[in-house]
């Protein structure tokens, strides 16, 4: 089968990750794969899944000269490929998917994933997919509720929940990153993700500032970083920016707590990792995450409240049975995400949708 990803780039990220695991998984059962999206750091890792990587000009909501341009780049792309499946992720992939699929004569079917969008977005989401989309897969149950209640009919929504999980690192891998990013021994509370608004840092930075003892740091990059860097150096300097952090296994493994402090998400495949090697979890209570999550297995907290993420980080810290009860009943929640069963969904999915079936998951 021909498998063409379509995203708007290739910077790090859960839904760029995600690409990559469905790339590597595919070209591992002999399919021809290509993905095709904006330039960023993670281009190398496409090649190294045994994808091709095919460049498109970089696109904004409201830049309609440069969204023709990535069309047209992207028609070249599926006379090219001759796909069976255009696989296309968010909104604006999507609509750039159907504008190239118009100008050529490929019998490609389109297949949209909604990993998520701002919750006042889902309006215009909903108003856009109905235009260009068949069908649409949602990632996550919330985001189906979502889409569907924004107007999209909920007979066109299929869900395949994200699944992610790490295997431990090994404790000279865990050694050697504390030693390159030079962390004390203070106990580790880390934050994993890109530098941007939905992520709400300064809720982070606000709780880090409540609580002794410890060292905060946060793993990303984003325009956000100079900013944040800022607040926090403002807020007493008790959050460490550590950059992109590539053995993510090992950056968890020296942690005594991940934090979350999303105002939306459609699920983050960082949290289920952590979960899966049983670190324990303070995460906001939103729907892409309180769909999934079991309440045993995390502290689940409002979103926007610094003192209920410090609240909650500090009887992680102290509290070593409430520690030990979180790991516990995250190891034995984590096989329900596992991605083995999103990877076979997905498999699926191409080929109900590649002969036509009327659904695809």
């Amino acid at each position: 089968m021909r498998i063409l990803h379509v995203l708007p780039s290739l910077s790090p990220g859960g839904m760029e990750r995600l690409v990559i695991q469905l790339a590597a998984d595919a070209t591992a059962r002999g399919d021809n794969v290509t993905v095709a999206a904006g330039a960023g750091t993670w281009m190398t890792r496409v090649e190294q899944a045994g994808a091709r990587y095919v460049k498109l000009p970089a696109t904004s909501r409201n830049a309609s000269f440069a969204m023709v341009a990535a069309a047209a780049r992207l028609a070249r792309c599926v006379r090219q490929v001759n796909p069976d499946v255009v696989h296309a992720h968010n909104v604006r992939a999507t609509a750039l998917a159907r504008l190239a699929l118009a100008g050529t004569a490929s019998p490609g079917v389109l297949m949209p994933t909604l990993h998520g969008v701002a919750p006042g977005d889902y309006s215009a989401a909903s108003r856009i997919l109905r235009r260009t989309a068949r069908r649409v897969i949602a990632c996550s149950p919330s985001v189906a509720r979502s889409l569907g209640a924004a107007g999209f009919p909920a007979d066109r929504i299929d869900v395949i929940t994200n699944g992610a999980a790490l295997q431990p690192a090994r404790p000279a891998r865990r050694a050697a990153l504390r030693a390159s990013l030079a962390l004390g021994e203070e106990p580790l509370v880390i934050g994993i993700g890109r530098l941007v608004k939905q992520k709400d840092w300064p809720v982070f930075i606000a709780a880090a500032s409540r609580i002794d003892g410890a060292c905060f740091a946060i793993a990303g990059d984003g325009p956000l970083r100079e900013e944040l860097t800022m607040l926090a150096r403002g807020s007493g300097n008790r959050v460490r920016f550590l950059g992109l952090v590539d053995d993510i296994a090992a950056l968890i493994g020296l942690a005594a707590c991940v934090v979350t402090t999303s105002s939306w998400e459609g699920l983050p495949l960082t949290l289920l990792e952590a979960l899966s090697l049983g670190v324990p979890v303070v995460a906001t209570a939103v729907d892409g995450v309180a769909d999934v999550v079991p309440p045993a297995a995390a502290l689940l907290v409002p979103a926007g409240d610094p003192g209920a993420v410090s609240q909650a980080v500090s009887r992680i810290l102290t509290e070593s049975d409430l520690a030990a009860n979180l790991r516990r009943e995250a190891l034995a929640a984590a096989p329900g995400w596992g991605p083995e069963r999103m990877l076979r969904m997905y498999q699926k999915a191409y080929q109900a949708a590649r002969t036509g079936e009327p659904r695809w998951a």
